[in-house]
């Protein structure tokens, strides 16, 4: 009969540290927060750096979506007041 491996044996000493898969440091594992909420196992910096960036780059996108509206009704307003041109 055939041997067929059932995969890595568990390792005899629990596991203490874990290495961040973002910023590659080996870190305890407490601070590595359990969760759905956690991408990829990343550390709680990391996961914190993570969503300062996210929410900056929203920002960002809300400011130039806010300045192309306010610049599309200036010149809705501007062709309003201007008598439109052609009105019958």
């Amino acid at each position: 009969m055939r041997h067929e491996p059932s995969g890595p044996c568990p390792s005899l000493q629990p596991i203490t540290d874990r290495r961040c898969p973002s910023c590659r440091a080996v870190k305890p594992l407490d601070d590595f927060p359990i969760g759905a909420e956690a991408p990829a196992g990343c550390c709680a910096t990391c996961q914190l750096r993570c969503a300062a960036v996210t929410r900056r780059r929203r920002q960002r996108a809300l400011r130039q979506i806010a300045r192309r509206a306010e610049g599309s009704y200036q010149t809705l307003l501007a062709k309003v007041q201007g008598g439109g041109g052609n009105a019958a």
